[in-house]
This record gives C-alpha cells, structure tokens and sequence, in this order.
C-alpha cells in the first residue's frame, strides 16, 4: 500500500506555503504533510491549522533554515507506517499528474531508488531545478529517467526502503548542501539517484550567489559568507572532505577565502561574471 508523508519547512511565505498546499491536496488527498514552521510572525502557522487541520504543524527553533527544518520534519514522519516520503520546496507549483510520475519511476525502480523531480520556469522556458550530471550541466527531461550527480532537494521522492538504509538529511548542514550530500551517500550505498521523465512543477529561480556577495565591503562579504545562507567554510570543508577528500577540501576552503578578500574589480578579471548573481 502505498503512504506518502509530505515533508516541508517554511518561514515567513505564508500565500507561498497556503498555496503550495491547496496545490498539494488537489493533487492527492491520501497523505500526511509534515510542515516545520520556523518560527514565521506572519501568521502562517495559524493559517494552516485553519485551512488544513489535517497538517502536522511543527514548531522549529527559528535558526533552522531549510535543511534543519527538514530533518526535523522528516525526523517527525518517521515515526508513521509509510512507504514513500516525499521533499517538497512551498515556493514550487506542483503539476497535475506529479504523483502518478513519481511513483512510477520509483516503481521502474523497484522502489529504491531516489527520485528528484525536474522543475522549469513558471512559462517553461527552461529547466531550473532536478540535478547535474558529472560535468554540472543541468538534466533535461528526455522521456527517460537520467542519472543524478548532484541533486536539487525541491521535489524528491524517497522510498523507504531508502530511508531505512540512508537515514535523515545530514543536521551538520543548515541551509544547502544537504541535498547535494543525501544524493552523493545514496550512490555510495550503491542507490540509484535519477530524474523523472518530465517537469513536475515549476518555480522562480533562485539567482542569490553564496559564494561572493557583490558590491559590498569586505567585512559583509565575510559576514555573509559565514552565515547560514551564504557558503559557510566550515560547512563546505566538512561536505567536501566527506565526500572529495582532503586536499580538495583544503584547497577549497583556501580560495574561498582569497576571493572574498578580493576586490571586485579583481574578481572580474580572473572569473568574468561567474560570481555574479544572474
């Protein structure tokens, strides 16, 4: 029989979260949505409980940012009899027919295998989120599952028997990253990592750029870059080390650090606009 607990993290969207939750339960009314609400003050988990007292509002911390909140949320799930759970961003609008893709590519898969929804611009003029391949270029759909190098965590479907293997997200990340670093641990475990078939909602992109912030003085490039949403250098040496080693961690967390301390004007000289939000 197939269960599916719907996990999501929210702060201060509260028409983006409603939305993506009318959109949900039109889709499919058999399922427990598991929402972490990070401490919002605009009234969204009041909102919920309202419109959808079936959600399993829970309360975060208020410095959780997306990855926590997710483990939490999935930490919450886990204590239901389900077969499938399944990520979901509240800025994505989820398409008719999303479930029924997912589950059949999982299926083709004998359920287990994790499978990361394609996502595309709100006019389908491109495809924004789902995953890289090897060399980093985004996956396209083809009509055919595609092998994931690096995952997005917008849409993702993990069976359970996955989970049973893999576990929760990684609580080291705070924001991004963990994404990136379940795909990379199921594919060491031997877990297929693939795309759907088609696009399976669509979202804005997110054009910030962790990495660098721009046009500023060197002390906020620094504050930003050490805060949860920037590209924190403990965190990505972790990530990296885990994964790549250490000498490509080291070197990493070196340049890092170099390019903050340059001046933009540098910056441009040696990367072009490749450190520029677009």
């Amino acid at each position: 029989m197939i269960n599916i607990a719907v996990l999501l993290t929210c702060f201060n969207r509260r028409a983006t979260t409603l939305r993506c939750l009318r959109r949900l339960f039109e889709f499919n009314q058999h399922i427990d949505v598991f929402l972490v609400d990070d401490l919002s003050t605009d009234g969204t988990p009041d909102a919920v409980m309202l419109e959808f007292p079936r959600v399993h509002v829970i309360s975060g911390s208020g410095d959780l940012f997306w990855n926590r909140g997710m483990h939490l949320a999935w930490a919450s799930a886990a204590f239901g009899d389900f077969s499938h759970y399944l990520w979901l961003n509240d800025d994505v609008v989820l398409y008719a027919g999303c479930f029924s893709e997912l589950l059949s590519c999982s299926a083709m898969h004998k359920n287990n295998a994790i499978i990361s929804g394609i996502i595309e611009a709100h006019n389908s003029s491109e495809i924004l989120y789902g995953g890289t391949d090897n060399a980093k270029h985004l996956l396209v759909p083809n009509g055919m599952t595609q092998t994931i190098t690096n995952m997005n965590g917008n849409v993702v479907l993990v069976p359970a028997t996955v989970f049973s293997q893999l576990g929760n997200l990684d609580p080291y990340f705070y924001h991004d990253l963990g994404d990136v670093d379940y795909g990379l641990r199921a594919k060491k475990q031997g877990i297929p990592v693939l795309t759907t078939r088609i696009a399976v909602g669509s979202c804005d992109r997110n054009n910030a750029c962790r990495v660098r912030l721009w046009g500023v003085n060197i002390l906020k490039r620094f504050e930003k870059l050490y805060s949860p949403l920037g590209n924190h250098p403990r965190i990505n040496f972790y990530f990296r080390q885990k994964h790549f080693g250490l000498a490509n961690a080291t070197s990493y967390y070196v340049f890092i650090h170099l390019l903050n301390l340059m001046p933009d004007r540098l910056v441009w000289i040696l990367f072009g606009d490749k450190y520029i939000p677009n």
